[in-house]
């Protein structure tokens, strides 16, 4: 079938819709309420007879030069390749993976984008691929790629009215039937109809969908993510009869009688439409016949349960006709401001949050509804009650899901334009969004959005959200006018403090400094429009590589403050890229000629989903309950709820073994003291682990543990080393029956570590640098009386330093003394550290400390316990590798073979352990999990390490987690070999 192309739609500023229908609620209608009934929020698109999912496999055709493909198409004779939908075409071979964070890919120049030709230079001064400085790249081979869909599709009866519905194509798309232009869109991730009656005909029809990589929208939609095209969410074929429903609406309102419900509903003609609420011992229904395609019933004076994310109490709602029925699940719920407190139901709440995005490393944006149930389902399980969907609107079925579960949503517009101020100079986040000529485009991106959730409005979402990096303020007082007319919700938009709004009805902020929420909860920041409204930290905690460290503190200033809302982790999940070996890729690792490293591996979870140590951090700061030891048998409970009292029930569980139950009935938000009998100390340790099980669930959401006393023995008593043990070449080494077992390794002191992503600072020095040049010298090695003393000169780009070494004989085994002296240069050290290496059968651990990678920072998140674990289990297998596994607290640990265990014991004070596969030096040039090649097994015993931060965005290190050597650092351990 031939087809004339329009080539114009994608790069016209003027056009941005063609033959779009107009923006109506995401519903599936049924023939009638009992079929309805039968169905689950994750199969109600696919099983409904009036709607038929079009996903499956489509013919394709790739033009990686769009100048060939031509005006006049011919599908007959094109040679299409298969291609499933929904997917992203880049995910399935056609043009590559493309990671970039806020560079658009092609030159800063709008709204111009590249047509037909190569990409032409481009200018811009940040990334991570090339740091901060200005700067012309040349592309190369890029073009504005065409992706050419096709499928056939079998009509009955062609006299019905049928509307197809594209839930999500990027950038844009033109839609052909039987050799007819039907429509255009832009707009990726808001749904596009259109209304196909009269263009189908009985028996076999041609769709077509022709898909440019960029158009003019593309500048709107320059988020944090790989760069995907492709039709990445379901296409839906409705049929509908003359009395089937065109939209639905649903808004609640609380009176002093109850709440008000109003359902009303757009008919496609003047018919009788059944309103029905029902649910917990509530059932009315009222008919109204519509008048002018409009029908309405209001419900007053309910006697209903509050909806929130505690106790997500929800009703049916059913909009019926003669030939369909609408059912949809309704929460009753208010949400406003008072002063400058956020209120749900009337009461504070602290949002426990997290960014989503859609991704998936297999498929790029595209993602199943068993994916999203598992992304919702995994937040619960992680005491996760908030989702800002970052960066754009996302599956309607999402919303559901948060109604039914019980997850506050952020509901966020497709609007960002970051390159604005990273492609210009001067830079300025304002360029677009304060340009009056694009105000047609945001207001159609804000309407789609707000039409499409506003039934999730009443519910889940409790805050609309403008977009993300944007800037303002011309466009973004347009689109928050719209939604203040439609709704009472209140708005979000960060980017307002890039502009002279600084905030809209909440204050919010990236990655502020702990010290800077302070000042919000002291009402003391610079920003008038920070102190006198509520404070939402949309993106905090920055969970790249290693971390987030430090994150306690926000929620020690969030509970300190009505007006400090919580705030929302960046982010939940890696973006990356899975092969079939298993393996995965990050940006540049797919020839992109500007791309920003792994900054999309910042999740709380891997791509699999996971759970890195920071979602089991979050999963633990976000905990619903918090209990503090104040003194003999006296605790402090901290209820962190809004909405649950008596829910809650806690076992303190002893390390002697004993253990006390009780249910506290902690009013939300409050603290209680509670007594319970003190445990005996065991081996100098007196703790007690607070388990805490949600009463409702039957799961365990948290353990807490309060050590009330920890002490180490000092050394025991010296006698002379036994001949199995020497120094050699400057290094201590312990035979058994003649074979060395474990020796210092040749780096034996560790001043440095591999850098995590967070050791960098905000111009991308990487801030281990100059520790990792370190070079060691033996100055003398000398036998005593006692043992040996070793003195090692070491030396980086920071300063100079001397470390001796005592070895000593005693009953438990070889006492290690190391003493750092600084000569010169910095006292700030990050880590020190003695290094032993044995061979790699020695794969068995156990030690007592804490119970998962810590450092102190972020340590609580795991009580000291006794571990049994292998070697891989002491890293992370983060994406790319780097300093991982650090173990707090520690007094003992040891190395086996099954034959022989070597055994490491704190003297005086716990020492920090870390144990790998390979060396720190040898770490520092991994850049994937596959270079992670094992070479021995190597133990270091720490006396300190310095924390973690959020230096890859966000705040680095604080001053409280550094160490400086101000004097000597004296580090003390044993050493024995015993028989496993």
């Amino acid at each position: 079938m031939k087809y004339r192309l329009n080539t114009t739609n994608y790069h016209d500023f003027a056009t941005f819709a063609v033959n779009k229908l107009p923006a109506r609620s995401y519903f599936i209608p049924y023939p009638g309420r009992a079929a309805a009934d039968a169905v689950a929020p994750k199969q109600k698109r696919y099983a409904s007879p009036k709607v038929q999912c079009l996903n499956g496999e489509w013919d394709f055709k790739f033009y990686p030069r769009p100048a060939e493909l031509p005006v006049e198409l011919d599908t007959d004779a094109v040679h299409f390749d298969k291609l499933d939908v929904p997917s992203c075409w880049q995910f399935r071979g056609y043009d590559k993976p493309f990671y970039v964070n806020i560079r658009y890919q092609f030159p800063y120049k709008p709204p111009v984008i590249p047509t037909t030709g190569k990409v032409s230079r481009t200018f811009s001064w940040l990334g991570c691929d090339t740091g901060i400085r200005p700067q012309w790249k040349v592309p190369g081979e890029e073009y504005n790629f065409v992706g050419v869909y096709r499928r056939f599709i079998e009509i009955d009866d062609a006299d019905k009215r049928r509307i197809v519905s594209f839930l999500g194509v990027a950038s844009c798309m033109d839609l052909y039937v039987n050799g007819f232009f039907i429509g255009y869109s832009e707009g990726a991730h808001n749904t596009a109809e259109f209304d196909l009656t009269g263009k189908l005909k009985s028996g076999h029809n041609e769709l077509v969908v022709v898909v440019h990589r960029w158009c003019n929208g593309t500048y709107l939609e320059d988020q944090d993510m790989f760069r995907n095209n492709g039709i990445f969410r379901d296409v839906l074929l409705r049929t509908e009869e003359p009395t089937d429903l065109w939209d639905i609406d649903a808004k609640t309102e609380k009176k002093p009688d109850g709440y008000t419900l109003t359902l009303s509903a757009q008919t496609l003609s003047d018919i009788d439409v059944a309103f029905t609420v029902k649910g917990h011992g509530l059932e009315q229904t009222a008919t109204v016949t519509a008048r002018n395609g409009t029908a309405q019933a209001v419900f007053a004076g309910l006697d209903v349960t509050e909806w929130n994310a505690e106790v997500p109490t929800l009703y049916n709602i059913y909009y019926e006709t003669a030939t369909s029925c609408v059912k949809e699940k309704i929460g009753f719920r208010t949400v406003e401001i008072k002063q400058d407190v956020f209120l749900l139901n009337g009461r504070k709440i602290k949002l426990k949050g997290v960014n989503h995005h859609d991704t998936d490393a297999a498929n790029g944006y595209t993602m199943s509804p068993d994916d999203i149930e598992r992304d919702m389902l995994v937040c619960k399980r992680f005491n996760i009650d908030t989702v800002r969907t970052s960066h754009y609107p996302p599956d309607p079925l999402l919303l559901e899901l948060a109604d039914e579960l019980g997850i506050y949503i952020v509901d966020e517009n497709d609007l960002e334009t970051h390159g604005t101020f990273a492609m210009q100079l001067p830079p300025t986040y304002n360029s677009i969004s304060n340009d009056p000529k694009w105000e047609s485009h945001y207001m159609d991106r804000i309407m789609r959005l707000y039409q499409r959730d506003k039934i999730r409005g009443n519910t889940s979402v409790i805050m609309w959200s403008l977009g993300n990096e944007a800037g303002g303020y011309h466009n973004t007082d347009a689109m928050y006018d719209y939604l203040k007319q439609h709704s009472p919700l209140p708005v979000h938009y960060e980017s307002a403090i890039h502009c002279k709004r600084q905030a809209y009805d909440v204050g919010s902020e990236m990655y502020p400094s702990v010290k800077m929420v302070h000042n919000v909860g002291e009402k003391r920041r610079k920003q008038a429009r920070l102190n006198d409204r509520p404070y939402f930290m949309c993106e905090y905690a920055h969970a790249m590589g290693v971390g987030p460290g430090n994150t306690e503190a926000y929620w020690q200033e969030i509970y300190n403050y009505d007006n400090l809302m919580g705030g929302c982790v960046w982010e939940m999940v890696d973006h990356a890229v899975l092969h079939t070996d298993g393996s995965y890729t990050y940006g540049g690792d797919h020839g992109e000629w500007e791309h920003d490293r792994n900054f999309c591996v910042d999740g709380l979870f891997y791509p699999d989903r996971s759970p890195s140590t920071g979602a089991k951090l979050m999963r633990f700061i976000y905990r619903p309950i918090r209990v503090v030891h104040v003194s003999g048998g006296q605790f402090e409970v901290f209820n962190t709820t809004a909405f649950s009292t008596g829910r809650y029930r806690l076992a303190f569980r002893w390390n002697d073994g004993s253990k006390t139950i009780l249910t506290p009935q902690t009013a939300p938000l409050t603290k209680e003291t509670v007594t319970v009998p003190l445990g005996r100390a065991v081996d100098g340790l007196l703790a007690v682990i607070v388990e805490t099980t949600d009463t409702v669930t039957g799961q365990i959401v948290s353990e807490e543990q309060l050590v009330l006393a920890q002490e180490v023995a000092a050394a025991p008593a010296m006698k002379p080393l036994p001949g199995d043990v020497a120094v050699e070449k400057g290094r201590l080494v312990c035979r058994k029956s003649g074979v060395v077992v474990v020796a210092g390794a040749d780096e034996g002191t560790l001043l440095y570590r591999a850098p995590t992503d967070n050791d960098v600072d905000a111009m991308f020095h990487n801030l281990m640098v100059l520790y990792t040049r370190q070079t060691e010298e033996t100055v003398s090695t000398q036998q005593t009386a006692d043992g040996w003393q070793v003195v090692t000169k070491i030396t980086n780009k920071r300063g100079h330093y001397m470390v001796t070494d005592t070895y000593k004989g005693t009953d438990s085994g070889v006492l290690v003394t190391s003493v750092l002296h600084r000569v010169s240069g910095s006292q700030e050290i990050p880590r020190f550290g003695k290094t032993f290496r044995l061979d790699e059968v020695f794969d068995a651990v156990h030690y007592v400390g804490r119970s998962g990678e810590s450092y102190c920072d972020m340590k609580d998140q795991f009580p000291i316990r006794a571990v049994d674990c292998t070697v891989a289990d002491m890293t992370e297998p983060n994406l790319r590798p780097q300093e991982s596994g650090n173990r707090m607290d520690c007094t003992v640990a040891s190395v086996s073979d099954g034959k022989t265990c070597v055994v490491f014991e704190a003297v005086g004070r716990p020492f920090e352990l870390g144990i790998k596969p390979y060396t720190d030096r040898a770490l520092l040039s991994m850049k994937h999990r596959r270079d992670e090649v094992r070479t021995g097994t190597y133990v270091t015993i720490q006396a300190f390490q310095q924390g973690i931060g959020t230096g890859a965005c966000g705040p680095g290190v604080m001053p409280e987690f550094k160490y400086h050597l101000k004097e000597d650092c004296t580090l003390q351990f044993l050493i024995r070999i015993e028989e496993a």
